[in-house]
């Protein structure tokens, strides 16, 4: 995450209580909702996130951004960052990639943004059904973009 600021912001979000807040510049890769039991606990259902390559993403108010690391994480060296203040969700970020998942509820305003796909739906819960024809994966990311990065 870069501390520079760059003048073709693409989108802006933040926390709640604005305690959090970020730029994004360059494009935002459309929606994937992860049904992993962390992302559940951690959003209090399933995640729905943007990724984007971390150097895009500028915290621009950071005062209670807090980062956490589960060690039963399917993902290694992968941290969630989240509001000490409100307890907003916002990020979820593989320490040993160049790539940041941004919550999509965080994002200011229309996103035109457009969902692309399911991941982890091996670990989906019966409280919901996934009722739309996109792509479903059981495990994560890289199984959805051939890819070795999850």
């Amino acid at each position: 995450m870069t501390a520079a600021h760059d003048h073709r912001v693409s989108a802006t979000g933040g926390c709640l209580c604005g305690a959090v807040r970020y730029e994004i510049t360059g494009e935002l890769r459309g929606i994937v909702n992860c049904h992993c039991s962390k992302c559940r606990r951690f959003h209090g259902n399933y995640g729905a996130y943007t990724s984007i390559k971390s150097g895009n993403l500028t915290l621009v108010e950071q005062r209670s951004l807090k980062w956490f690391q589960s060690a039963t994480d399917e993902t290694p060296n992968v941290q969630r960052g989240f509001c000490v203040e409100c307890g907003a969700s916002l990020f979820w970020h593989p320490k040993d990639q160049e790539k940041i998942a941004v919550a999509a509820g965080s994002l200011d305003d229309t996103t035109k943004l457009q969902t692309i796909g399911h991941i982890w739906t091996s670990q989906k819960s019966d409280y919901y059904a996934i009722d739309d024809d996109l792509p479903q994966f059981e495990k994560g990311w890289a199984a959805m973009t051939g890819s070795k990065e999850e």
